[in-house]
């Protein structure tokens, strides 16, 4: 479960933005580490340590990887870029640095030669990914706590406070604004924008997936993901903040103590749902839809009716990433620094490699067949998978 609550809008934005509590007891105690067949293992391609990482301060900092080129960032705002073609014992693999007055907030996103990242001061930043210079900076609501999103020329980026804005992706300038409701409550973090053509689809702390016409901002459709019950605040959570998957005609979307839906992209109309509680993002694989529940069970669901195809628990407790699929492996880590790989048609563990004992919060990343993975503490990795 996430160690950190955002306290909020029941007494003052403010409080909202920088206030921080522990979830109560109980936590899901760590298994501990599972055997596995040792049928695939990662070798390491290239690492560096010289970032600081997320720390204690509970942001997500997942870096970007494009082809050889690599951007990371941390929570003090050093930002780095390596160009890995440069790799070698005569040549640095630095392209550049640049360290920014405020620490980075959330992921970063590469698209259209920029590289997009938000500050801690509720900055948005678009950097020259070759050169580091700045091409423009604008001013969020709040700090932003998930990476935005980039379609053509429109970016949308969602705020913790609730505001989804679409921005022009060269210049910055605002072009629309949705406002969600927020409960007094809620999770450490914020949903991903997931953007198509025509409409931006975002779930929000309150429970709901709102789609958003791309041109006008304009409402299309809302739906309620999880419906809150109990009576305290902790009780009621109901945040949807995974990334919203498409697949086969479908939206795939999670919720905390809510269900696992199938919706109709153009009505919001579910399909099927599942009874599965999660912060993560599911991930499509072959007709598979897999989740990472709030207990780190894994679940493959069939990806036209939800009908359960198997579960693996042998890693539960863990406190593990958003999964991933690599080749045709599933990875997730963990927060003592495990990555673990799966067979994503069986669920079977077929290997392990320690990486970083302080842990990993960040979702892996997978680019043409290469494994990127970021630590709390900043310690950058990259793997290849050999069976």
């Amino acid at each position: 479960m996430p160690r950190t609550l955002l306290k909020g809008a029941a007494v003052g934005l403010a409080l909202f933005l920088a206030g921080c509590s522990s979830l109560p007891d109980p936590q899901y105690p760590p298994a501990k580490l599972p055997i596995h067949s040792n049928q695939s293992t990662l070798v390491s391609e290239w690492q560096d340590n010289s970032g600081y990482g997320e720390r204690w301060r509970g942001y997500q900092l997942t870096p970007a990887l494009e082809g050889d080129l690599l951007v990371a960032a941390d929570a003090q705002g050093l930002v780095q870029a390596f160009d890995l073609s440069l790799g070698g014992f005569f040549k640095s693999d630095l392209l550049w640095s640049q360290q920014l007055e405020k620490g980075v907030s959330a992921g970063l996103t590469l698209a259209r030669g920029n590289v997009y990242l938000a500050t801690q001061n509720g900055e948005l930043l678009a950097l020259n990914a070759r050169t580091g210079a700045f091409n423009w900076r604008v001013n969020l609501s709040s700090e932003a706590l998930s990476a935005p999103q980039v379609l053509g020329d429109l970016l949308v980026v969602l705020a913790a406070d609730g505001r989804l804005a679409g921005l022009d992706a060269n210049t910055g300038r605002q072009l629309w604004t949705y406002d969600a409701l927020m409960p007094s409550l809620t999770l450490r973090g914020t949903a991903t924008p997931t953007l198509t053509s025509l409409q931006s689809f975002t779930g929000f702390a309150n429970g709901k997936l709102v789609a958003i016409d791309n041109t006008t901002g304009q409402v299309r459709w809302e739906t309620r993901i999880a419906q809150p019950e109990g009576r305290t605040d902790i009780e009621r959570l109901v945040d949807v903040r995974g990334q919203v998957k498409q697949a086969q005609g479908m939206l795939f979307v999670n919720s905390y103590q809510g269900q696992t839906h199938a919706l109709d992209p153009f009505t919001g109309r579910s399909r099927w749902y599942k009874d599965i509680s999660s912060f993560h993002a599911p991930v499509i694989f072959n007709n598979q839809v897999i989740i990472v529940d709030e207990a780190s069970r894994i679940h493959a669901l069939d990806l036209f009716s939800g009908s359960s195809l198997w579960i693996q628990d042998a890693l539960y407790g863990r406190d593990l990433t958003e999964p991933v699929i690599l080749e045709q492996s599933l990875v997730v880590a963990d927060y003592q620094g495990y990555l673990h790989l799966l067979d994503a048609q069986t669920g079977e563990i077929t290997g392990r490699k320690s990486f970083d004992l302080d842990g990993i919060r960040a979702t892996p990343v997978v680019s043409n067949n290469k494994l990127l993975i970021h630590s709390i503490r900043g310690r950058l990795g990259l793997f290849t998978l050999k069976k």
